[in-house]
């Protein structure tokens, strides 16, 4: 029996880098086996309190582990875990050595009667395995992720620090989870928005209902004070750990900070909802928005509401004639001086060609007088608007100064078109569309065609699917609107109702973007009749517009009645 007990006890041993029997409340130890690589440099040490210090400043301990290992050099710490029934205490660290580092495991193991009476124990370091070693390499990556890690009980109110900050280690009156994470709110710790959610979040029956329901990850984000100043976001998770039961309800709780990605993701909220708020084309709010903040004026009214309600003049008729790009940067260019001359103010784009602008500071001669300035700077670019505004009466809702404001802008209307600016507008579109026929050279595409009768004159972007038209019958123009102007559409409904079946498919192959090209590389123009269902007899021209022009995809669609049949 003696040969065998030899044996165990030399086994035992060999197994560690350092034994030694510890009195936890003296600090006296004796070796038991000692590490003679670094036994130099702690000779004359007999205070095992004084010799772990020692062991930092000798930096044996790697910066990371530092922190928490010297929780182990404190008497008050050691002799609360050992007297409070613990008889097994393991920690994990990296170590230095004269090859570099290694994780070992150091232990603190008391017998059953370990009391004030009877304090010693066995203070132990050895090699960590290879689990071991996975396992605190884990921990390690856990430990630079979360700021706070503890196992706690829900059962019996109790928790273990795994990791956290010194500043942040609870009173050691506090034996309690519960009364640290309230305490730990209270001093200041959260930030007093979100007290009411963490206090809700980490009350236990909170969480002991989440957990009786469903085993799955319970969390909550709120914003903890930082340590260089102000609040941080941060998020608190809690899950169930590896040995939890209805009965023993072990969970542990991981606390990690998500400032940056939080804002990040609030920042990509706001944009979401910016985005949906705003005019695509002009990028002022949209009339979905208007809707909203009109609700929202009238349920709070404001001490002054002035509304300044604007309509560009032309647009249709530019759009028509010159091509919807046009009537696009003529809206943008009003936009943007609207954004100049109201820097401070709410602007919308509320219709196509109808602008407003909401203001609480400027009353109603403010926004006459800078409306002035505004259709000066419109005037350089050839664009012209109708303009109303009206200020808001105490007691009157703002939907009606609103419509006080559009009705004064439909009266400066009605004196536009009265007056010669109509005409000049209408002048000024057509000196833009013969400066376009003649830069594009369409006009010998027209002039060949001003001899005969037409019945619809169309340039076409094939690629685009759009047009601009000389000249189209009021039928045409009807079948148009109701395809958003998708020039491909209304051609396909124009030729069910009118082309006569037997020329119907051909027809149709005259809508392909691919065989009108591949035809106009052969021949410079493509010629096709046909007879509508009235017994016209119609001739189709296409035309590509000069290479050297810009749009190279447009093309010219001649639409005339031919009297010499088929």
């Amino acid at each position: 029996m003696t040969e065998l007990y030899s044996f165990i006890e030399s086994t035992l041993i060999d197994t560690f880098l350092q034994l030694a029997k510890v009195n936890i409340i003296t600090g006296e130890f004796q070796y038991l086996k000692q590490d003679f690589e670094i036994k130099n440099d702690f000779e004359g040490i007999t205070n095992i309190y004084e010799y772990m210090k020692k062991f930092v400043s000798e930096k044996y301990v790697f910066p990371e582990f530092v922190e928490e290992y010297l929780k182990f050099s404190d008497p008050e710490y050691v002799q609360k875990k050992i007297f409070g029934g613990e008889r097994i205490i393991v920690y994990r660290y990296k170590r230095k050595t004269s090859n570099g580092g290694r994780w070992v495991i150091f232990s603190i193991t008391a017998p059953k009667n370990s009391s004030v009476d009877n304090p010693w124990v066995v203070f132990g370091l050895r090699d960590s395995d290879t689990a071991s070693t996975a396992l605190t390499n884990a921990m390690s990556a856990l430990s630079v992720i979360y700021h706070k890690i503890l196992k706690i009980n829900i059962t019996d109110d109790s928790f273990e620090v795994i990791k956290t900050a010194n500043y942040e280690m609870p009173d050691k009156s506090l034996s309690k989870i519960t009364d640290w994470l309230r305490v730990f709110a209270e001093t200041g710790n959260v930030h007093e928005e979100d007290i009411d959610v963490y206090s809700k979040f980490t009350e236990i029956e909170h969480i002991k209902e989440h957990f009786r329901k469903k085993n799955t990850r319970l969390s909550c984000r709120y914003r903890r004070k930082h340590i260089e100043g102000g609040y941080r976001w941060a998020q608190m998770d809690i899950l169930p750990d590896v040995d939890y039961s209805d009965d023993n309800a072990s969970l542990l709780l991981f606390v990690k900070d998500v400032h940056d990605e939080h804002m990040a993701e609030l920042r990509h909220r706001q944009e979401l909802v910016d985005n949906f708020n705003r005019d695509a084309l002009t990028l002022l709010y949209n009339r979905h928005r208007f809707n909203e903040d009109l609700e929202l004026l009238n349920n709070n009214m404001p001490q002054l509401l002035t509304c300044l309600y604007i309509d560009v003049n032309g647009l249709h008729e530019l759009n028509n004639l010159l091509g919807h790009q046009k009537g696009d940067d003529m809206l943008c260019c009003v936009a943007d001086t609207l954004k100049i001359y109201f820097p401070e103010e709410k602007l919308y784009r509320i219709g196509g060609d109808e602008f407003v602008m909401l203001s609480k500071t400027l009353t109603k001669n403010d926004v006459e007088r800078v409306i002035v300035e505004v259709r000066k700077t419109l005037a350089e670019n050839k664009y012209e608007i109708s303009a109303g505004a009206e200020s808001s009466i105490p007691g009157i809702s703002v939907y009606k100064t609103v419509g006080a404001a559009e009705l004064a802008m439909r009266k400066d209307k009605e004196l536009f078109y009265k007056n010669k600016s109509g005409i000049r507008r209408k002048r000024s579109v057509n000196e833009e569309l013969e400066k376009l026929l003649t830069e594009k050279r369409d006009a010998e595409y027209f002039l060949k065609l001003i001899a005969g009768s037409y019945a619809g004159v169309y340039f076409v972007d094939l690629e685009r699917d759009t047009l601009r038209y000389l000249y189209i019958p009021e039928y045409f123009k009807n079948i148009l609107e109701r395809t958003s102007f998708s020039f491909i559409s209304a051609m396909g409904i124009y030729a069910k109702k009118y082309v006569k079946a037997e020329y119907y498919d051909e027809f149709i192959e005259l809508l392909d973007k691919n065989f009108i090209f591949k035809k106009l590389k052969k021949d410079e123009i493509i010629s096709y009749m046909y007879k509508k269902v009235n017994g016209t007899v119609m001739r189709l021209k296409i035309l590509k517009i000069n290479e050297n022009s810009k749009l190279k995809n447009e093309t010219v669609w001649i639409f005339s009645s031919d009297e010499s049949g088929i």
